[in-house]
């Protein structure tokens, strides 16, 4: 990443599962920001360009105040980084290749990045150099969204 050389990474269609995750959490980010009309905007299967070598797109993106006032909603991929990236980790991705996904999202201006693991029902969430796990009965929030909680058994029942 970043070394000059370019390198297409084929990633495989996400599974139903991994679709049915994106479909409930992106309409309760997009209902938070509505209610709380907080300047803020939630979606999915976006593609970013972080660096001119480095893109990604996340199951779920967010982007929060200014990002989102200054997106252009024509132009693709968006230059930059989103505020929250999720991830949903599907059985075959390797450790270290999410790992590396998780540090360049980070590294190029992400706050977090909340990786979902279906098959153990956990979500980890990273922010900086810190992580914290939670199991599904746990609600995800964060600062970033004050007030929001989602609940993820209600995606893994």
């Amino acid at each position: 990443m970043g070394t000059g050389r370019r390198e297409l990474i084929s990633v495989p269609s996400p599974s139903w599962q991994h679709r049915e995750f994106v479909l409930g959490v992106q309409p309760a980010l997009r209902s938070y920001f509505e209610t709380n009309r907080i300047p803020g905007l939630a979606g999915q299967d976006v593609e970013f360009a972080m660096s001119e070598f480095d893109r990604v797109r996340p199951g779920v993106c967010v982007l929060l105040g200014d990002n989102a006032r200054r997106l252009d909603l024509t132009k693709t991929p968006i230059p930059g980084a989103r505020d929250i990236a999720i991830e949903v980790i599907s059985p075959t991705e390797r450790a270290s290749e999410s790992y590396d996904k998780v540090r360049a999202c980070l590294r190029n201006g992400a706050t977090e990045v909340w990786q979902v693991y279906p098959k153990s029902r956990t979500v980890q969430i990273h922010r900086g150099e810190t992580a914290r796990s939670l199991e599904s009965s746990q609600p995800v929030e964060t600062d970033l969204l004050p007030g929001f909680a989602f609940q993820l058994a209600t995606l893994f029942a």
